[in-house]
Order: C-alpha cells, then sequence, then structure tokens
C-alpha cells in the first residue's frame, strides 16, 4: 500500500505539471491566434500603437527621411517636417493611411512577404504641402507628385515571418485545450480525492500564468533585437507593447483562477475528516 502511496504523488505532481503546460500553450496559442492572425485584431491594436504620440514621431522620422533622402534641401527644416507629419498622422484625414500600414504589417508576417511597406500619400499632397509652403515655399514646389506615390516606411526584411505560426496556431489551441480537459479528467480519475484535484488544476492554472506572463520580456527582446533603425525599434516596441497587454491580461486571469482554486481546494482538504494517512494521494 505505502509503495502505491509513494508512486502516487510523483505521477499526480508529474500530471499537474504536463496539465500546466498544456494550458500555458493553449494560452499562448489562443492569444496569437486571435491577436497576430486574426486581421481585424490585428490591425486594431496596431493602429492603436501607431497612433500614440512616440509612433507618430517615428513614423514621421521615416517618411521625412525619404523626403530628405530625394530632396537633401529639405534637410534645413527637417525637424519641422517630422512634427509636421506627426500632427498630420493624428488627423482624420490621415487615418486611413495607419490602417493601410497596419493591413499591410499584418499580410506581411502572417504570409511570410517580406517586400517593403509603402504608403501611398498622393491624395494628400496638398495637405502635407501646406504646411511646407508655409515655411518655405521654393523647397515645397520641388517635391514632385511622384515623390507622394510610393513612401517606404518599413524596408525590406524588415519584419519578423510568423506564416509557419499562423498556419499552426488554431491546430496548437486545439490540441493543447483538448489534452488539458482528458488530461484533467484522467486527473480525477487517479486522484480520487476531489480536493487534492481541485488543489493540483488551480496549481496548473498559476503555472500556465506566470509562464504566458513570463514570455513577454523575452518576446519583446526577440522582436526588436535585428531591427537596427532607432524610428523602426520605436514602432516594433510600440506595436509589441500593445499586442502584450492581452497576453499579460489573460495570464493575470490564469492567475487568478488557479490562486482561488488552490484556496478553495486547501479549505475543502482542512474541513474533510479524512481517515486516510495524510500523506496519501
Amino acid at each position: 500500500m505505502r509503495r502505491i502511496e509513494s508512486l502516487t504523488r510523483p505521477i499526480a505532481i508529474l500530471l499537474t505539471a504536463l496539465l500546466g503546460m498544456l494550458m500555458y500553450v493553449g494560452n499562448f496559442a489562443w492569444w496569437f491566434d486571435r491577436e497576430i492572425v486574426d486581421p481585424e485584431h490585428f490591425v486594431d491594436s496596431t493602429v492603436a500603437a501607431l497612433g500614440k504620440e512616440k509612433s507618430r514621431d517615428a513614423m514621421s522620422e521615416l517618411i521625412v527621411d525619404r523626403l530628405v533622402e530625394g530632396y537633401p534641401l529639405l534637410i534645413v527644416v527637417e525637424s519641422n517636417l517630422v512634427g509636421m507629419f506627426s500632427d498630420l498622422l493624428a488627423t482624420p484625414a490621415l487615418s486611413e493611411v495607419v490602417t493601410s500600414v497596419g493591413v499591410d504589417v499584418h499580410e506581411a508576417i502572417v504570409t511570410g512577404n517580406q517586400d517593403a511597406v509603402v504608403i501611398n500619400l498622393k491624395e494628400y499632397r496638398e495637405v502635407i504641402l501646406a504646411p511646407l509652403g508655409a515655411i518655405a515655399p521654393r523647397l515645397a514646389d520641388l517635391v514632385v507628385d511622384d515623390w507622394f506615390v510610393s513612401i517606404e516606411v518599413l524596408g525590406t526584411g524588415a519584419l519578423p515571418d510568423l506564416s509557419l505560426h499562423a498556419e499552426w496556431a488554431g491546430t496548437a489551441r486545439f490540441v493543447a485545450i483538448a489534452g488539458a480537459v482528458v488530461l484533467t479528467v484522467f486527473l480525477i480519475w487517479y486522484v480520487r480525492r476531489r480536493e487534492i484535484v481541485v488543489v493540483l488544476v488551480g496549481a496548473a492554472f498559476v503555472f500556465a500564468g506566470f509562464a504566458s506572463a513570463l514570455l513577454v520580456p523575452g518576446g519583446r527582446w526577440l522582436a526588436i533585437r535585428d531591427v537596427g533603425r532607432q524610428p523602426v525599434e520605436v514602432l516594433m516596441a510600440s506595436a509589441y507593447t500593445e499586442f502584450a497587454r492581452s497576453l499579460l491580461l489573460s495570464a493575470a486571469v490564469l492567475v487568478l483562477i488557479g490562486l482561488a482554486m488552490v484556496a478553495t481546494g486547501a479549505a475543502m482538504w482542512s474541513a474533510v475528516e479524512d481517515d486516510e494517512p495524510a500523506s496519501a494521494i
């Protein structure tokens, strides 16, 4: 009997660890499928990230860099141009431009397309050149219409290729969740004492939550490590922060559910008049 009990405890702990891993994989796959693969959520989060002042400044700096490359004389008003573009990107007139960037970025990362992300500002030419014309009319006249047609915001290969992850995210979520359900049922059958099962499943929830939260700082480093240019790094970091918020929220929910289950199981355990040895699982 003691030999059976001595085997039961480590096996139950091992099953709990495996359950926690499945919950962790399922939670991450759910987040990835919802926030990255789903185009609507991705574009909404991208637009929110690009709408922040520091993101607008970074995007404006990239646009102005391209403008100065084509028209070096504009370097004398470069700082003014960055501020001007940043203000313009915050207006409803250019909201469609920001949305189109989000759509193009989503297509690039989920399909593996490493082409540059470009924007077309031709229809906004007058809006853009009006402030520049007020500062330096002759310089504004130098900018030809063709420049506005294809402005590179992110260069070729600047975005990560997540096509393989996108392809398998839905399957991984289903397999992980189904495996977690099967393992929970098996744990209930194997351990038999419901108060201990509640504690063990709660511990698995807590593990999955903390493991998910630990992904955030590591993922941020991976997202910006090979970027190179400071404005692009700012854009990537801002977008990552926006996307990571929902992952942190789901991690917090898992931890809270787990702690509630552990507390409930512990209360049930202490209330049970147990005739079996205290060490038995």
